[in-house]
């Protein structure tokens, strides 16, 4: 019995064999989970989430993988992953989608990918039997076959033509204004760059608009380069061209003949802007030339021993150390540059100590009349003066400078930050009583009666800190460094002057862009503005849109978050602003000051396309023609600014590839062409 009845004990208290439920394939066509379930490397009881890149158990059954997908973090990684665009996503060949489509696309992309990181067109020879290699089983790969030659005809015809043709269709339909300069690049090549700014989508942007060879830059061959561009292209500019933008040549801005006087021959109402970043810089050369050689024959003079010598290098980088200074490289002060002024004279007063510290030792080392010239410059407390007066008054021509940079508009702060620029260095010597009851446009900066005592100017906290330590100094040295720093005020505030109207009406009114002059409601009418741009009225509008910014100054919209908007993004909104009935409720307003923003402020965004073309034709790569170039600037211009919109350009380009036109353009490239193609090659 005993037996019997272990027997059965051991039986009853046998466990059941538990069942482990294994991946299956068929979930991942199951809508709740389709796009983002895979099979797991870690064996058949797991599945992978490649949104979170995590294995989920599925042995208790699907039950696991629906919990997972109810969490917060898969919903947030799945809604990234979906917004996220990249060049280099290829969508998988369905039977909706041919194959031939899809190498076209990849082809494409290859060449999206050429412009975008500036590479040598060569280097396509080798990607298609890379990517072959990488991916041997994919069947877009197996066809991919591109080449120098094929690669440029599409950066020629497809993208470049593609991206330039939706440029020239908004030129057709909107305001806009020309931003134009010209070079020479390393092949003597000499180009008109032409930048276009307009409204795209919800931005103003500025658009790289053509690259024109030149063999002459007189007044009239520019003129005829710019109107043959508009004609061929049925752009028209005397209707839809409202303001343009140049540096200060000649040729571009002359009183008499010049590009810019011939175009408002065509456009009367044309508002015509000179750099003003060229302007400040000129400003801030000319206001240096009258202080003493020495400081600037310093800094040419230190850069130049240091240059070409790794030995000389390594030892003051023992100073800087043991003078407790970063181990910065000296710098060269550019006359084409900027900015560059500033940095070299921060860089100097940086590395002062250490570099007497060197040149104490390299006289008796070296035994160099260089060094002895430098040391002997150092030595003189009143160069590290002059040093210390130009790292407080450069800063104020960099700063408006830097802001004259930006590519979100500026034109209606320009007048507000020169004055500003104006007065800090009016105040540095001139008494303030007069500075207070004289109108800014009626000072007389150039009378002594109006100067303050040479010992009350301020010329930096740094040099009045200088000077109140060297008290052995030269009475009558001091007097002098005093006076050749009024000089140097006002030699800059002279060229400021001559370079920018401070009684310009149209710079002050301006100002109504500013979403803060819209709240203040300082400004009771836009009739003087809308003169100083007619072709933006018409005799219907004039009354509509002096009316709208007396409801909109008004209303209880322009709050202070509607003031912290930027520019554009303010008026933006407030054309987006609908009334009861669900129509505009600003209509000509918004238009009209949308508008105004395409005007140009400074030049900068030309010099910038000028650097992209010194990236891609360089010695090595000498033969890049003009269209070559065009193609990739405009190639990358679609890239950066209609990125959200890849998907349907790509399909446009698609159509392009098969049409008979690229086909046609691509067998007219004979063979002389073929050998002497568009690449890298460096000329014998």
């Amino acid at each position: 019995m005993a037996s019997e009845s272990e027997e059965d004990g051991s039986e009853g208290s046998r466990k059941k064999a538990r069942y482990a439920q294994k991946y299956n394939t068929t979930w991942e066509s199951d809508p709740e989970f389709k796009g983002w379930l895979r099979p797991s490397s870690k064996g058949q009881l797991f599945g992978f989430c490649s949104a979170c890149h995590v294995h989920i158990s599925v042995s208790h059954g699907k039950m696991e993988v629906r919990k997972h997908s109810a969490s917060k973090k898969h919903k947030q990684n799945c809604t990234v992953v979906a917004k996220q665009p990249s060049v280099l996503d290829m969508p998988s060949v369905s039977g909706k989608k041919k194959l031939h489509e899809s190498v076209q696309e990849s082809e494409i992309r290859l060449a999206a990918f050429i412009c975008e990181h500036d590479l040598p067109i060569r280097t396509v020879e080798h990607m298609p039997k890379l990517i072959q290699a990488i991916c041997p089983d994919s069947a877009i790969a197996k066809e991919l076959k591109c080449g120098r030659t094929k690669l440029t005809s599409i950066v020629n015809h497809v993208t470049g033509e593609e991206s330039a043709a939706m440029l020239v269709t908004k030129l057709q339909e909107s305001k806009f204004s020309l931003i134009v300069d010209e070079s020479t690049d390393l092949s003597s090549t000499k180009h008109l760059c032409m930048v276009a700014r307009t409204l795209i989508g919800d931005k103003v942007a500025d658009c790289f608009l053509g690259l024109i060879p030149l063999q002459e830059a007189t007044a009239r061959a520019l003129y005829d380069a710019v109107t043959i561009f508009f004609t061929d292209n049925h752009i028209p500019y005397k209707n839809n061209m409202i303001g343009f933008g140049a540096d200060g040549a000649n040729s571009m801005l002359g009183a008499h003949n010049s590009l810019s006087t011939l175009l408002k021959n065509d456009i009367p109402s044309l508002f015509v802007m000179k750099c003003i970043c060229h302007s400040f810089a000129l400003c801030a050369s000319y206001a240096c030339a009258t202080l003493p050689r020495d400081v600037e024959d310093l800094a040419r003079d230190v850069f130049s021993y240091f240059q070409c010598s790794p030995k000389r290098m390594g030892i003051l980088k023992e100073f800087q150390s043991f003078v407790n200074v970063r181990p910065h490289k000296l710098l060269h002060p550019s006359q084409t540059r900027w900015l560059s002024l500033h940095m070299v004279v921060a860089r100097l007063l940086e590395q002062y100590e250490a570099l007497k510290l060197y040149f104490t030792g390299a006289v008796l080392d070296d035994r160099l009349l260089a060094s002895e010239n430098i040391l002997q410059r150092l030595n003189n407390p009143f160069t590290k003066l002059y040093l210390q007066f130009l790292d407080f008054v450069l800063p104020i021509f960099n700063s408006l400078n830097l802001q004259m940079q930006s590519e979100s508009p500026q034109v209606h702060t320009l007048h507000k930050s020169v004055l500003q620029s104006f007065k800090t260095l009016l105040e540095c010597y001139l008494k303030d009583e007069y500075l207070q009851k004289t109108p800014i446009s009626k000072v007389e900066y150039k009378d002594p009666r109006n100067f303050k005592e040479l010992s009350c100017m301020y010329l930096g906290a740094k040099v009045g800190m200088s000077l109140c330590q060297e008290q052995a100094l030269p009475l009558k040295d001091v007097q002098v460094f005093r006076q050749r720093c009024q000089i140097f005020l006002i030699e800059a505030v002279t060229q400021i002057s001559k370079r920018f109207p401070f009684d310009g009406t149209v710079f002050q009114n301006l100002k109504v862009l500013d979403p803060l002059t819209v709240k203040s409601k300082s400004v009771a009418s836009l009739v003087p503005l809308m003169a100083s741009f007619p072709s933006l009225v018409t005799d219907q509008t004039l009354q509509d849109i002096d009316t709208e910014w007396r409801l909109l100054k008004n209303s209880d919209m322009v709050s202070s978050e509607m003031c912290d908007l930027n520019v554009t993004q303010f008026w933006v909104k407030v054309r987006d602003t609908k009334t009861g009935n669900n129509e505009p409720m600003y209509p000509h307003l918004s238009t009209f000051m949308l508008n105004l923003l395409c005007l140009p402020h400074s030049s900068a965004t030309v010099e910038r396309v000028f650097s992209s073309i010194n990236r891609m034709k360089t010695k090595l790569r000498n033969r890049l023609s003009t269209k070559t170039i065009s193609g990739l600037l405009h190639t990358k211009r679609m890239i950066s600014n209609y990125n959200c919109d890849g998907f349907e350009i790509k399909k446009e380009m698609v159509k392009r590839m098969n049409s008979e036109m690229y086909k046609n353009k691509c067998e007219q490239k004979t063979a002389a062409e073929t050998t002497a193609a568009d690449d890298d090659e460096v000329e014998d």
